[in-house]
């Protein structure tokens, strides 16, 4: 059973109720009972919360990690010490997946290109720059999967690999 109004659904003791009537931002919708607001407008309103609160997470733990390097990097070393296997493990099925990524129509010069490319990346490292080849289309991404190609590969900051994971940037052209 549907009220109509606000003291019909406090009389049915009813959680929400409909008058029909638009809210003071232009919304028809059903309306809360114990705090008379649009339902619309407190979806907005707790989407925008959410944000705020991601916002200002995101800002806590980058500050954390600011302050806490070393921390995070003897952490990692710990890690790598007591799962030497699980980071072994690792590595193989990423080499077997480059391998796996790798289309055999490849020709010399292709696979040459490749080459250089992580021939630069190493030697931009080698004088002390943090920077990784990066597979613009994931080899391994969620829902996702880029061939180990030239055209898929970029040179980018360490920092800015990592952070992007096994995700597809979004295109800004589109």
């Amino acid at each position: 059973m549907q009220a109509s109004s606000y003291s019909e659904a406090v009389e049915m003791n009813l959680a929400r109720y409909f008058t029909g009537k638009v809210c003071k931002h232009g919304h028809v919708s059903e309306r809360y009972t114990k705090t008379r607001t649009c339902i619309q407008c407190s979806n907005i309103e707790g989407a925008a919360r959410i944000e705020k609160n991601r916002e200002a997470q995101l800002t806590r733990q980058k500050k954390w990690r600011d302050n806490n390097k070393e921390r995070i990097k003897e952490n990692s070393r710990l890690w790598l010490k007591n799962n030497r296997h699980k980071h072994v493990a690792n590595r193989k099925q990423r080499e077997a997946s480059k391998i796996q990524r790798t289309p055999l129509w490849l020709n010399a010069g292709q696979k040459f290109e490749i080459d250089c490319i992580y021939r630069y990346c190493s030697a931009l490292r080698n004088i002390g720059l943090d920077y990784h080849v990066d597979h613009i289309i994931p080899m391994r991404g969620e829902g996702v999967s880029g061939f180990h190609v030239p055209w898929n590969l970029q040179v980018i900051k360490a920092s800015e690999n990592l952070s992007k994971n096994n995700r597809m940037e979004q295109c800004q052209d589109f």
